[in-house]
């Protein structure tokens, strides 16, 4: 287990090799898998850049290794990241408070 369903929220997983299942409810009748991610993906960057807990568990599925970016060090990146990136980070923000708050 990656993260738990109501976790706070203080990294940002980048999956360098292996499958990571996002999945509400962790096993049995009552898991439903969301999605998976796959080497590369991020994940874990909604309910962080949200500043929530997280909705949904991430469960790796094989033997995985992960890159875990602390709140403190993503946040440093960010803000040092140019203009234009921060505002489009700033807009995908809201979007997805938009979306996620009909959930």
């Amino acid at each position: 287990m990656i993260f738990d369903k109501g976790d706070a929220a203080e990294s940002v997983y980048v999956l360098r090799s292996g499958l990571v299942d996002i999945r509400l409810g962790t096993w049995g009748k009552n898991a439903s898998t969301l999605g998976q991610v796959r080497a590369g993906e991020v994940f874990g960057e909604v309910a962080l850049l949200e500043n929530r807990c997280h909705r949904a568990s991430a469960i790796a599925r094989e033997k995985s290794v992960i890159l875990e970016i602390p709140r403190d060090e993503f946040m440093r990146r960010l803000d040092a990241a140019d203009p234009i990136m921060k505002s489009v980070v700033g807009h995908l923000i809201a979007r997805l408070q938009d979306i996620t708050s009909f959930t």
